[in-house]
Parts: structure tokens; C-alpha cells; sequence
């Protein structure tokens, strides 16, 4: 093996260089897991002249295929009933029950019985074995731990033997042998490449810092600082194979990758068709003919991609320093030189330790730390992808891991407090910019301040130029609480065209904040306001950073010192009346409440008026729609007491009565049912009116201008 890559979506790329002579075969060894994915991307290249005429492997027919060719008919797990129905009719004798019995297997049941003969009281299942002899006799004899069943039949031991031990081989048979035949001249390189599923390799880093000399006042807000950052990638090697001296690069993307059973001989389904039977005749009839057009098309087979054709690109991998290997995996010797020390800096960093075992400050911590490792890594993009390539060949032996240096370089750092409302503890953070040229990985980090532990956290991807807050604990020191909250909303615009009041406001929303220091020096406290859409930011100073989710807004706090953040945000919101919907009650609370000028009630109170008429002759006409109502129901109860009167004695005087009321009531009908019309005549032409006064009024006016 001579080169690994390693990809974040957890598969591997593995190129394997040999020489062959002639005609010659080159056997690979792998696992039944590794060989779908070999099968799905080898790629074999023959680099002078030569060919490659093929590639085999050890094939086996799918174990519940074999079980299916035997006798029994038992699958892979089955359990003491299957096994006896499988051997129903077979001879056995059977011993451990009394006297020694031979017989034919005819069936196996289950039986609870009670305990004590008390059916309420179930004792545990037991297992009966029906036989029957030769000569007819049938006997159930209980299955016990002491009963012997012993097959007579060889043949059927035979076939549960031949069973058992497919069982076993499908247990014991993992490795498969993938063969190449490679076919010419003379002595030739070969090159053979395949995914296989890996571990997903992780990144870890440190941040180096030495601290600053004490400062105050403004002086010591907005400094920015270069740290030391330090990255490692965790491999893990499962792949079943030594990793000797190879060249490794770890990738960060995540190609389209998925798993096909191709090593696995795959059985279509046939349909069974039946014996065709001779039938017999009888009287039929015929439709008549019918020329049917059929859609004939080849049926589309969906083609899988191989992942052979992914470039790798070029480069070679980077090494593992002694110093990080030690106790995890095996370094060339070479490498092991530098186990402590960078070349060409160990007078220098020998200094330094001596410095630092003198509790001198001549040498930083973080020029110490910075040349402890010196990692050999160069990178490279390609597609959507950004590669850690290490130029030293790797030495991991089969599940072995290596924490592997893969960047040392220097960060653009800002050491802040982050606060936020939703997080109500103020974090300790760096504000970092990578200023390399490198992208970095996402993965946890680790902060080392002065040579001490200052706390942990989780980075994204962050590419070349890009800035981003990481927090790592805890700031006790500094305290941030809201003081003073607003909200508010102000009519700030009122028009009115096409019978359609219009208002537009203005809502503003203000928080103060204050930010107590309690530190003994300068701190920078970032304070995140939460984003929401459809409002603008109306603050002074604007913030130091926005993202798509917050405000970032820098406070430069003294030490023991509270200064007060103003935040104000602004939205504008509109509101639409229907004049001809809204009552006049509904749109005078609006504007009152909008401050609306005398000016613009004076043009709206035609309007009302119009309404006002409108809603009077409404309360006219329902009055008179309800009494010739009454006067119906009325007239209803006078007939149907004429219609019982019939063939009474009173018939003849109460019915010239109930014949004059209702002679009266027909005339005041009458009369209601004309002023009921006009009304109506009088409603249509207010309405009519109150549109056009609708449709015709038109105003524009700022409130409070």
C-alpha cells in the first residue's frame, strides 16, 4: 500500500504499487465488507504496456440458497419444533423414557399442564414426541433432559450433518481473495486503487497564547493578537492491514458514496406458470376484432457511478512527529530524531526550557509549545473539497490509531466575553480570523494560556480570511443585565383612496443594557442582540459585526467599571380599512388613537355622515319589516281559529268578527308595505350616495408633522 485517503463521509481510497513480470496474478486479500465496495470502485492501471485481463474472487452462493438445496427444510435459526417437523416420518429410537422405543417421528406438541390438578394453577410447558412403530403401536413419550432421540436413517443424518456444518462455514469463511491477471512483456508497474469504508477521521486543535502585559483604559480594548494554532487529525486504522510507510491525506468533503451487494449472487424471481390442462369444450362467443397498438420500449436500468474516477489530486502525505506517536504507533527511525523538536530549532528551544525552569519570562510559552512538533503538510482544493496532504510517509499498524499533525500556523486573535440573551452567562471567547492560507476543519480545541489549561470548544469550517467567535468558558467576572425596555408604536402616515383607508406605523423596539466589569483589567464584552425579520437596526455606534441570526455590538469596559448599551430597532407596520366595511365608531377609535388633525376628520365626516343616513333608514326599514311580520303571524292565528270554528254555535258571530280584523289588517298591510318600499327606494339612493362618497374621498397625511 503506498497511498491512503481518508474522506469525512467515512470511506477510504486506498492505492496499492506493485511490479509483475509476464503474465502474471496479484492477489489482494479483503474482507466480505470491503469487497462490495471494491467491486463498486477498483480501478487497476498496467503502466507499460501491459493489460489487465481480468479480476476473480471466491464467490459464495448465499447461505439461505444452500439451505435451500438440502433435504431438511430448516432455516437459519430454527428452534426444536422446526427440527421435528423436518423429521416427521423419520425412524428414531428413542431412550432416557422408560424402555427403549423405536418408532416414526408423526409429531411434536406442546403441553401445559396444571400443577396439583388445579386448572387455575398452569405449571410450565412441556414437549411430547408422538411415534409410531411397525407394528402400529403410537406411544407419547415426554422430552426430558434425560431422553436420547437417535436417528436410524443415515442418509438423514448425513443431510442434518451436511446443515450444520454450512452453519459453521458461513460463520467462519470472511476473507475473500480478489485475483488480477495482468498480461505482457518484461517487468511492468502496476497501480490498483478502491474505496473501502473507514472510520471517519477527526480534527482536534490547540490555541497557544502567552498573556500581554497588563493594560487599561482604551488602550487595551481592540487588541488584536497572534496566537499559535496547532491542528491534529485522530486516524484510526481498521482496514484489517498494516499502513507501512505510506503517503496519507485527509479530505475534507463528502463525495456521493452508498453500498451495493454486488459481491452477493443475487437470484431473480421467476414466475411460476401452471401445468396447462386440457379443458373441456363448450359454447363460446367471440368479441369482434380490435387492431390494439402496443407500446413497445426497452425497459431503463439505472447505472451505478463508480467512484473510481475521483481524483485524488497530487502531493504526498505528511508525517507523524515522534513525540505525538509515542506509545500509539510505530515512526521510521528518521522521523524519530525529531521527537521533541523541530529541526533546526533546538538551541533555541533548548533556551527556553531553560528559561521557563527558571520561572524566567525571557522565552514565551508559546515559542516553546510552537516548536515542540513541526508537521509537514501541504494542502489542496479541488471540486468542493480541501485536502491536509502529509509530505512524510505514515506508519499506523492494523487497528492501531495515530493523532497525526496536520498545520501549525499563526491566527489573528482577539481574547473577548461573549454574551448573549439566550445564553445568560457570559462565555469567555476568541475572536479569531485565519489569516493562513488553510482551511480549517471543523473539530474541538483546545486553549492553552501561558502553559495552563483556559478551556475547550467546537470550531466550524472556516475557510482562508474568514472570522469567527469561539468560546471555551466560563466569565465570572463580568455581569450583563437588561435595565430598561420600550416598545412602542406610532401612526406615522394616514391615506385614503379607492374607498381604502391606509395607515402606516412606525414600531420601535429599545433595550438598554449594563455591562459590569468586575475584573481587574480591561475586558471586551461582545454583546449579541438577537435578529428579526423585517426590522432595522437604529443604533449608535452600529455593531461590530452582523450575522444572519444577531448583532454583535464591542463594549470596552475598564476594570470594576458599568457602561450602558443602548440598542434601538425599527419596523414599519401598515393597516387597511374598508371604509365601506368598517363602521364609523370603529375607524373614530383608530384615529383618535392615531392622533389624527381636525382637518382629516373634517374630510371624513361626509362619509360618517353618509353612513349615519344609511344605518337610520337600515333601523327604519327593519322596524316596519318587523310589524308587517307580526301582522302576518297575526293573520295566520285569526285563520286558523276560523277553521275551527266550523260546526260550533258560536260559528256565525265570531267568524264576522275575525273576518273584520282581518279586513283592517290587510289594509294596514297595505299601507306598511308602501312605506316599506320606499324606504327601501330611499336606502338604495343613501348607499349609493355613501360610495360615491367613498370612491371620491382622497387624503395624505404625516402624523405629528
Amino acid at each position: 500500500m503506498t497511498h491512503v485517503s481518508l474522506y469525512k463521509n467515512g470511506v477510504g481510497f486506498f492505492e496499492h504499487a506493485g511490479r509483475v513480470t509476464g503474465d502474471e496474478a496479484v492477489t489482494i486479500d479483503l474482507t466480505s465488507s470491503q469487497l462490495n465496495d471494491v467491486l463498486q470502485s477498483l480501478t487497476a492501471v498496467d503502466l507499460n504496456g501491459g493489460r489487465i485481463a481480468g479480476a476473480s474472487y471466491n464467490s459464495t452462493t448465499p447461505l439461505d440458497q444452500q439451505l435451500r438445496a438440502l433435504p431438511l427444510s430448516l432455516g437459519e435459526e430454527p428452534t426444536q419444533q422446526d427440527l421435528y417437523n423436518s423429521l416427521r416420518g423419520a425412524r428414531v429410537e428413542v431412550t432416557g423414557s422408560g424402555a427403549v422405543f423405536t418408532g416414526r417421528i408423526l409429531a411434536l406438541e406442546s403441553r401445559t399442564l396444571p400443577v396439583g390438578g388445579d386448572d387455575s394453577k398452569p405449571g410450565p410447558e412441556r414437549r411430547f414426541l408422538t411415534l409410531v412403530a411397525d407394528t402400529g403401536t403410537t406411544r407419547t413419550l415426554e422430552l426430558t433432559a434425560a431422553t436420547n432421540v437417535q436417528l436410524l436413517d443415515t442418509t438423514l443424518r448425513g443431510d442434518l450433518n451436511t446443515y450444520l456444518e454450512l452453519l459453521d462455514r458461513n460463520r467462519t469463511e470472511g476473507v475473500r481473495h480478489l485475483t488480477l491477471t495482468a498480461r505482457g512483456t518484461g517487468t511492468r508497474d502496476l497501480r490498483v486503487s478502491f474505496l473501502s469504508e473507514v472510520p471517519v477521521w477527526k480534527s482536534t486543535y490547540r490555541i497557544l497564547f502567552t498573556d500581554r502585559p497588563a493594560t487599561t483604559g482604551a488602550a487595551a480594548s481592540n487588541k488584536t493578537e497572534t496566537a499559535t494554532l496547532q491542528g491534529f487529525s485522530v486516524v484510526d486504522n481498521t482496514t484489517g492491514e498494516d499502513w507501512k510507510n505510506v503517503r496519507l491525506s485527509l479530505i475534507a468533503g463528502s463525495p456521493q458514496s452508498f453500498l451495493q451487494p454486488l459481491a452477493q449472487p443475487i437470484y431473480a424471481r421467476r414466475p411460476e406458470i401452471p401445468i396447462a390442462q386440457d379443458a373441456q369444450l363448450a359454447p363460446q362467443t367471440h368479441a369482434s376484432g380490435v387492431d390494439m397498438l402496443k407500446e413497445d420500449g426497452a425497459p431503463q436500468v439505472a447505472g451505478v457511478a463508480g467512484m473510481a474516477g475521483v481524483s485524488m489530486g497530487s502531493g504526498s502525505g505528511a508525517g507523524i512527529a515522534g513525540g505525538v506517536m509515542g506509545g500509539i504507533g510505530t515512526a521510521p527511525r528518521a522521523m524519530q530524531s525529531q521527537q521533541v523538536f523541530g529541526r533546526g530549532q533546538n538551541a533555541q528551544v533548548g533556551m527556553a526550557v531553560d528559561a521557563l525552569s527558571n520561572n524566567s519570562s525571557m522565552i514565551p510559552y508559546e515559542t516553546v509549545a510552537a516548536g515542540s512538533i513541526a508537521p509537514n503538510t501541504t494542502t489542496a482544493a479541488f471540486d468542493d473539497f480541501f485536502a491536509y496532504n502529509l509530505t512524510d510517509p505514515v506508519t499506523i499498524p492494523r487497528n492501531g490509531s495515530a493523532l497525526v499533525p496536520i498545520l501549525q500556523t499563526q491566527v489573528q486573535s482577539e481574547r473577548v466575553t461573549l454574551w448573549s440573551p439566550s445564553q445568560s452567562m457570559p462565555l469567555r471567547a476568541l475572536w479569531i480570523t485565519n489569516s493562513s492560507d488553510l482551511t480549517l476543519d471543523r473539530g474541538s480545541f483546545s486553549i492553552v494560556e501561558n502553559g495552563a489549561f483556559g478551556g475547550e470548544g467546537l470550531l466550524d469550517t472556516i475557510h482562508p480570511g474568514e472570522k469567527r467567535l469561539l468560546s471555551y468558558a466560563a466569565d465570572q467576572a463580568v455581569h450583563v443585565a437588561v435595565d430598561h425596555r420600550n416598545d412602542s408604536r406610532r401612526v406615522t402616515t394616514i391615506s385614503a383612496s379607492k374607498g381604502v383607508l391606509r395607515a402606516t406605523s412606525a414600531e420601535v423596539a429599545e433595550v438598554e443594557y449594563l455591562v459590569h466589569n468586575a475584573a481587574p483589567e480591561t475586558r471586551t464584552v461582545i454583546v449579541e442582540q438577537p435578529r428579526r425579520g423585517g426590522w432595522t437596526l437604529d443604533s449608535e455606534p452600529p455593531p461590530a459585526e452582523t450575522t444572519a441570526t444577531a448583532y454583535r455590538f464591542r463594549v470596552a469596559t475598564a476594570p470594576k467599571e458599568t457602561v450602558r448599551l443602548h440598542i434601538g430597532e425599527r419596523h414599519t407596520f401598515y393597516q387597511n380599512f374598508r371604509l365601506v366595511d368598517s363602521s364609523e365608531q370603529q375607524l373614530s377609535l383608530f384615529l383618535h388613537n392615531a392622533n389624527a388633525s381636525a382637518a382629516m376628520m373634517q374630510q371624513l365626516e361626509p362619509v360618517f355622515a353618509a353612513k349615519r343616513a344609511v344605518a337610520a333608514l337600515d333601523g327604519q326599514i327593519g322596524d316596519k319589516q318587523n310589524a308587517i311580520n307580526q301582522l302576518v303571524d297575526d293573520q295566520k292565528r285569526l285563520r286558523d281559529n276560523l277553521g275551527a270554528l266550523k260546526g260550533s254555535a258560536e260559528e256565525r258571530s265570531l267568524a264576522k268578527r275575525y273576518t273584520a280584523e282581518l279586513n283592517t289588517q290587510e289594509d294596514t298591510l297595505a299601507t306598511l308595505r308602501h312605506d316599506l318600499a320606499a324606504l327601501q327606494q330611499q336606502r338604495q339612493a343613501a348607499e349609493a350616495d355613501l360610495n360615491n362618497k367613498i370612491e371620491t374621498l382622497s387624503l395624505d397625511e404625516k402624523i405629528g408633522s
